[in-house]
């Protein structure tokens, strides 16, 4: 056997496979004997069947099947002892290989096309700029919470007419431009807080309405937020902000929630370890939690941002025609030349974010090791349901865990989550952070627009 490479251009190069008889002869033989011993004929006992008829029977399925092999394992080795990075896999050169004849040949030429894995640098430093927003819960959002915690410590009824600040369950039904229900249109069931309603004349249809009664609005206009609305109708924001049309919403429950008192006790109830004795200090206490919520979105879209920036700056060249390709042929049936070049550019970002984010894992010796999956899931859990430490819980904690250990798909989510994690801290301690202050509302729309 003979193997041999040449390149074809700056990332993408030829290998050759000769094959001769010797090569594969005695593994053919070996197996033809095995299908002899085994062999079931009638008119011959188990075992006794000539080789002569087994070989005229099998010899060219088996000699293909084994052909077939030795090159695939023979490439592979290869590959690995030449030390070739690679994108995707090999792909047979149907132009340079010739067709076969098991009858009559006894060597044979293979060829495959390969892509090389281009050589990048990347650099982390305080010359590559990514904005961090710091999401800043405002006066609305800090009031809006506080009705919030009232409402759900606050004493529910059911009144029949529905007052300013009432919640209103309904179904949501999609209207064309002459209201008339859109086939296959957007539906959904969900709550409306009357008191959200921005603009009066909207808030007005809703007030002294009964269950059973229909009202015709647009929710976004209504609402002016593309957040509620794609909360109302279960779709994305970027979706609601599209919405030109009204919504039929037909009334089935009306609830009323006498808002707690705000006292002393309820600060206490709803903040037992704080001594807040007034409503600015339990306003502030709000304030805090609230953006600190917010953090995990903020570093999420940092680490969009980070990546965005960190693939134009790379310069990664791709060899483009054989990635399709090599995309086409992977994914088979499943997607479509025109579709290909549609969705190109995006898996183009994609994979050169695999290769940069393997190059920074590797210089920057970053590792998550099993026992850091296990105790994420583990903290996990135990957030969700405290519970004294004892042998038992303990016990029942890694029956849990174990578990979902079973599941590769989890614990693949983990690893990636736990590996973005460490990505994220390298590059607030590399990059040049620009700090921003923001609304929640106005992240939100930045989010949509920038993803």
């Amino acid at each position: 056997m003979n193997i041999t490479k040449e390149n074809t251009g700056d990332l993408t190069a030829l290998i050759k496979i000769e094959l001769t008889e010797a090569d594969y002869k005695d593994q053919v033989t070996k197996v033809l004997k095995d299908y002899q011993r085994k062999a079931n004929i009638p008119g011959f006992r188990p075992g006794k069947v000539p080789f002569g008829m087994i070989n005229k029977m099998y010899a060219k399925p088996v000699m293909a099947e084994e052909i077939n092999k030795k090159v695939s394992e023979s490439l592979n080795q290869y590959i690995v002892d030449e030390k070739l990075e690679i994108l995707g896999y090999p792909l047979p050169n149907t132009d340079k290989t010739e067709e076969i004849d098991f009858d009559s040949q006894k060597d044979f030429e293979f060829y495959f096309d390969i892509a090389l894995t281009p050589e990048f640098e990347v650099k982390l430093n305080d010359k590559l700029k990514v904005n961090y927003y710091n999401i800043k819960a405002d006066d609305d959002i800090v009031e809006k919470y506080m009705k919030d915690l009232q409402k759900r410590n606050g004493q529910v009824t059911n009144p029949e007419v529905a007052e300013e600040t009432d919640v209103v369950k309904g179904s949501f039904v999609e209207l064309d431009e002459n209201d008339k229900v859109v086939e296959d249109g957007i539906s959904n069931t969900a709550p409306i807080d009357i008191d959200t309603i921005k603009l009066k004349t909207e808030k007005k249809k809703f007030v002294g309405k009964k269950v059973g009664d229909v009202i015709k609005f647009n929710p976004m206009k209504a609402t002016k937020s593309a957040v509620d609305t794609a909360t109302m109708l279960g779709i994305s924001t970027a979706q609601a902000e599209e919405i030109k049309t009204k919504f039929e919403f037909t009334i089935t429950e009306i609830t009323r929630t006498a808002l707690a008192e705000l006292n002393e006790e309820f600060f206490k109830m709803i903040y037992p370890q704080d001594e807040i004795k007034d409503v600015d200090g339990l306003k502030e206490r709000i304030r805090k939690d609230a953006e600190g919520s917010f953090v995990a979105e903020a570093d999420r879209q940092f680490m969009n941002s980070a990546v965005e920036a960190l693939v134009d700056e790379a310069k990664i060249d791709l060899p483009d025609e054989f990635m399709k390709r090599w995309l086409l042929e992977s994914n088979q049936g499943k997607v479509t030349a025109e579709q290909l070049e549609v969705q190109y550019d995006n898996y183009v970002k994609s994979l050169k974010w695999q290769l940069i984010e393997k190059v920074l894992i590797k210089d920057h010796q970053l590792e998550v090791k099993e026992e850091d999956v296990r105790n994420h899931i583990k903290s996990y859990f135990q957030n969700m349901s405290p519970e004294a430490q004892n042998e038992e819980a303990d016990n029942r904690m890694n029956e849990i865990v174990n578990s979902i250990m079973q599941n590769q798909d989890e614990v693949k989510r983990v690893y990636d989550q736990l590996y973005d994690a460490k990505l994220s801290e390298l590059f607030k301690a590399n990059l040049k952070l620009v700090n921003k202050n923001i609304s929640y509302e106005e992240f939100v729309k930045l989010a949509t627009q920038i993803n």
